[in-house]
């Protein structure tokens, strides 16, 4: 079967494998009845099964949804089959909640666990063969990156490094003349910096949608800002209503309601686990437990934010304020694990609980630290629009390592997008980079493009407008 014609994630292609997968899935248990009784289920044993089909198909098109399962990225395959296993163990987990309070549904616990085992053969399976074909048959773009000369290395080493990445990467171009159209017409994809001006962007953006190529655009915060906003009319006239990045008063109430009952129960939950690392930290080195220290949140108010100690005592004591870097000596080798873990953050669970901050944010800040952002991020001030949280856009989307400056667009665009199913879908998101470790490790030096180029064996050719890239793979 060739999927050359289907385009990249189709409404097509997503309806063709939620109905493959939910088939699989209540096949699966279908197939765990008779394996479970040596293939002569009786119809008391499978009745129940049938009875439930609409609800376990039903559980697994909104997880599906609700983690984008519907769609197949070209990530390994190892990704997507971590995606399979976490959706399949809420599936399951769910379908089981529906039995437990539904005793007329109830069919043995054994027929869970090996029902699992067989569901994630058979979607790995299938999963693996749709996106190895995918792949074979997906046809490379090339690249074409216009923007200033820190801009286009930036993006350049991203597209390189990037596993996700299957296309070519052709011209870099810093020096916008009219040969930048000819450049355009001899490439599929253009990625546009943010430092290019908004006239310029207009012209290209005017030319490749008559081109048909394809535009991604590094968003500055007009941009941002422009997201969601309400078309209105005056008169004859179309009109876009950009309203400010304040969460409305409604929004705010949802949300710190959502904050009380979510801090509430994690603290009941993990007051043992953090009564244990207290008890743990205390014995290792004699120190604080805890690290109370000045962060800044909503209004620019500050407040004490605490998390258990990972550092050795007064660890910036003749250094002032630094951010932590990989390898960082004052690190303990507790304290490694802790933010390996992020149990250093549970006790922001009581910040949460006072109001000071929300379960989902921008991260807080030292005023030091905004006040040199700021400098060179003149945007960066409006992260505190909102409340600052445990987690947010930025940790389940970038690194330790992103910039400020990217940091601060995934707080915007977080801010703009603001709504409980993206607060859900963030939290759970945080389960799986928990696991992740470059997610909790130090800053760490970053290798300029030319480094890259040839750790890659990648050639460049500097011509008279651009510089060519020659990706030999």
């Amino acid at each position: 079967m060739r999927f050359s014609f289907i385009k990249k994630d189709g409404f097509f292609l997503k309806v063709l494998v939620g109905i493959i997968d939910v088939f699989l899935i209540n096949f699966s248990f279908y197939l765990t009845f008779h394996l479970r009784f040596n293939f002569q289920p009786s119809m008391n044993n499978i009745r129940p099964f049938y009875a439930i089909i609409p609800y376990i198909s039903i559980v697994t098109l909104i997880v599906y949804i609700f983690f984008d399962m519907l769609s197949m990225s070209y990530k390994s395959i190892v990704d997507n089959l971590i995606k399979v296993f976490s959706c399949l163990l809420l599936v399951d987990i769910i379908t089981a909640g529906i039995l437990y309070f539904n005793r007329g549904f109830s069919f043995p616990r054994s027929i869970f666990i090996i029902g699992f085992v067989v569901q994630f053969v058979l979607l790995a399976v299938f999963k693996s063969y749709l996106l190895l074909k995918m792949k074979k048959n997906y046809r490379k773009k090339r690249i074409l990156i216009i923007g200033s000369k820190e801009d286009t290395e930036n993006i350049a080493k991203r597209l390189l490094l990037s596993k996700d990445n299957l296309d070519d990467l052709r011209y870099i171009c810093n020096n916008i003349d009219h040969n930048i159209y000819k450049l355009i017409d001899e490439v599929d994809k253009i990625y546009v910096g943010p430092s290019v001006s908004s006239e310029i962007k207009s012209e290209l953006i005017s030319y490749c949608i008559g081109k048909n190529k394809l535009v991604y655009l590094v968003p500055e915060l007009f941009e941002i800002a422009m997201i969601n906003a309400r078309t209105v009319q005056l008169d004859d006239l179309p009109v876009f209503e950009i309203d400010n990045l304040h969460l409305s008063f409604e929004k705010m109430i949802i949300k710190r309601i959502f904050d009380v009952v979510l801090s509430f129960i994690g603290i009941v939950l993990t007051l043992p686990i953090m009564a244990v690392t207290a008890l743990i930290i205390k014995l290792y080195d004699r120190g604080p437990v805890l690290y109370i220290q000045e962060r800044v949140t909503q209004g620019n108010r500050k407040f004490k934010l605490y998390k258990f100690r990972t550092m050795i005592v007064n660890a910036e004591k003749k250094t002032g304020p630094v951010l932590a870097y990989d390898r960082d000596p004052r690190i303990t080798p507790l304290g490694r694990f802790l933010r390996a873990s992020r149990l250093d953050e549970l006790p922001q669970l009581f910040n949460v609980l006072k109001g000071d901050m929300s379960i989902v944010g921008p991260r807080p800040e030292r005023q030091h630290f905004i006040n040199e952002f700021t400098k060179d991020i003149p945007h960066f001030k409006y992260r505190i629009m909102v409340k600052a949280g445990v987690t947010g856009l930025a940790q389940v989307l970038g690194k330790y390592t992103t910039s400020p400056e990217d940091k601060a667009r995934f707080d915007l665009l977080y801010i703009r997008n603001y709504s409980l199913w993206l607060d859900l879908k963030i939290m759970l998101r945080t389960l799986k980079v928990v696991f992740l470790k470059d997610k909790s490790s130090g800053v760490k030096e970053e290798k300029s493009l030319e480094e890259v180029l040839i750790s890659l064996n990648i050639q460049a050719h500097e011509e008279i407008s651009a510089t060519r890239i020659d990706q030999f793979r």
